[in-house]
């Protein structure tokens, strides 16, 4: 029996031995394997260079005793849903037989080992992004020049580039098709793309060229800053008219030169009525074409109606003051009401007529209408709530050619459209949240107040003008059309800034076309958000403060130079990053 089982026994032993020579090849092949996948991929993250990456690979084997005929090094690109890039490493060695040639005739067998090492990535943030996935996302026609040498241009649809155009970035990202055509080009590194690349008409690309699937997120998705200005689009405060006494009728004239009304007794020198300080209740109040003032601190009421005759005047101290009526001035009047709380009727100032109000609250039941010819309305801090007119749409504020309107400091509330004419000026003071319950139609001129103004509306410049503000943030719940010729000036609020939202200077969700327009004096600096709506950029724009981004649907831009940068607060929009790891 022990004749017998010899020869089994041997053959057990034989092909142990056979089979540990095996094992210990691929365990001593399999750390080789993984120093040499570790090294390329370090070795192409510094240089991006394919040859750096097998020259490397094949540098460590054979320092390690394997010939280069056994060694294979494959670059993987889209290698699984979390590694895009990995170098992979296979090893192979044959290994002799010897004693199992007894009972085979196979004088050897191969060993092989796998390796594969992820390639670090850094995706550069992208400054330029289309969200949209068909068609294409970005194109640049007419000459156009988009210059972002320190940001990505990414586009989850095709990027076009044609009629003699440029790009010129940091990296360009397409998730489907990149196609040049007519003498344009794009200098970038990498250029990456997900589908095919197109170079005619004498065009050209300049830059690595790296096919891989890819998509870029929207970086502010889940803005909450952005979704609570939001929340507020068609918010407004209501004016309030409190109840005031019926009061007396006064209409003051030349003679005699002194009167006395409601206790008070008041004098004329020249022509001028002035009353001592009081409590003064109306019912018509008609100054003619006299000036009315009175001292304060004084609480006055008019309960049915006001009239400032040619070239009158009505002068009030501090106080409040409430006129529950219109207030129409024209014919060179004014009025002048010092520091308090004011409650207006509906305000009507024209021909060259003026109103000035001191610091305090006020609410307006009706609208301003400042109807030009040099006339101008001016006032103090405070805060404010306007009504609006019976037109439709309904407007809270109208400036007509030459006028002037001046907002202090405070909250403020239009439950109406906004519109100003030609060679008109409009200043807004600051506050947290302008609130526009309607369009903001502009034609003149603007000087908005740091804050955010949340327009339940579209936002359109007609011609002409100059839009300035800076820490601004304008949120819409319709389009944006500034192609009117105005020249803007506008800058969102940086992140040391207590207004507004951080980077953001125009933000909507509109599925209506956005237009920026203009020549090379229009600066606009922060992020232009409108991640429904087809944005087009014409006439080109630049970018004099801290950054210019466009995050949109389809970004077209024709005619003209164009810049973009990063904004701070969104330098990881477009951007993925990850570490050289041994993956298998």
């Amino acid at each position: 029996m022990a004749a017998a089982a010899l020869p089994a026994m041997i053959g057990i032993a034989a092909f142990s031995i056979e089979l540990g020579q095996g094992y210990q090849a691929k365990i001593a092949y399999q750390g080789i394997a993984d120093a040499a996948a570790l090294a390329a991929a370090n070795a192409y993250s510094t240089t991006k260079s394919e040859a750096t990456l097998n020259a490397t690979a094949l540098n460590i084997t054979n320092m390690n005793g394997v010939a280069s005929a056994n060694v294979a090094v494959t670059h993987l690109s889209n290698y699984s849903s979390s590694v895009s890039d990995a170098v992979q490493v296979v090893l192979t060695k044959t290994v002799p037989v010897y004693f199992a040639r007894i009972f085979n005739s196979q004088a050897s067998y191969t060993v092989s080992v796998v390796s594969i090492a992820s390639l670090a990535t850094s995706a550069t943030p992208a400054c330029v992004i289309a969200l949209s996935t068909s068609s294409t996302g970005i194109s640049l026609s007419g000459g156009t020049r988009l210059t972002a040498p320190q940001c990505g241009i990414a586009s989850n649809a095709a990027i076009s580039v044609i009629g003699g155009s440029s790009i010129s970035a940091k990296a360009t990202t397409s998730s489907t098709s990149v196609s040049v055509d007519g003498g344009s080009s794009i200098t970038a590194d990498p250029v990456i793309y997900g589908s095919s690349v197109s170079i005619t008409g004498g065009s050209s690309i300049t830059g690595t060229q790296t096919h891989k699937s890819n998509s870029t997120a929207d970086p502010l998705a889940n803005s909450t800053a952005l979704a609570a200005a939001q929340s507020l689009l068609g918010t407004y405060t209501a004016p309030t008219m409190p109840t005031v006494p019926t009061g007396a009728d006064m209409s003051p004239g030349y003679y005699p030169t002194t009167m006395t009304f409601q206790g008070y007794t008041g004098t004329l020198s020249g022509s001028t009525w002035t009353f001592p300080a009081g409590t003064y209740n109306f019912h018509n109040l008609n100054t003619g074409s006299l000036t009315v003032k009175i001292q304060g601190p004084s609480t006055v009421t008019v309960s049915n109606q006001l009239t400032i005759g040619g070239g009158g005047k009505l002068i009030v101290g501090d106080g409040p003051v409430s006129i529950n009526a219109p207030v129409n001035l024209s014919g060179g009047t004014s009025m002048v009401l010092g520091a308090g709380r004011h409650y207006l009727g509906a305000v009507t100032v024209g021909g060259g007529s003026s109103v000035t109000l001191g610091a305090g609250d006020l609410d307006v039941n009706g609208a301003l209408n400042i109807s030009g010819g040099g006339s101008s309305m001016t006032v103090g801090a405070g805060n404010y709530a306007i009504g609006h007119d019976t037109s439709s749409p309904a407007r809270a504020i109208y400036l007509g050619g030459s006028s002037v309107l001046t907002f202090g400091n405070g909250t403020f509330s239009a439950n109406g459209a906004i519109a100003t004419d030609g060679n008109s000026t409009i200043t807004f003071g600051q506050t947290a949240n302008h609130l526009i319950n309607g369009n903001l139609n502009l034609m003149g001129n603007v000087n908005f107040g740091a804050g955010t103004y949340t327009i339940n509306g579209n936002f359109n410049n007609g011609t002409g003008g100059t839009l300035a503000g800076s820490d601004v943030t304008f949120i819409m719940a319709g389009t944006l059309n500034l192609s009117g010729g105005a020249t803007s000036n506008l800058s969102a609020p940086s992140g040391s800034s207590a207004w507004g939202i951080t980077d953001v200077l125009f933000a909507t969700q509109s599925t209506s076309a956005t237009t920026l327009g203009g020549g090379s004096g229009n600066n606009f600096s922060g992020a232009v958000y409108a991640p429904n709506s087809d944005f087009k950029m014409t006439g080109g724009a630049s970018a004099t403060g801290t950054c210019f981004m466009i995050i949109a649907k389809t970004v077209t831009l024709a005619s003209g130079p164009s810049a973009a940068t990063m904004c701070a607060s969104l330098v990881n929009s477009g951007a993925t990053a990850t570490t050289v790891n041994l993956v298998k």
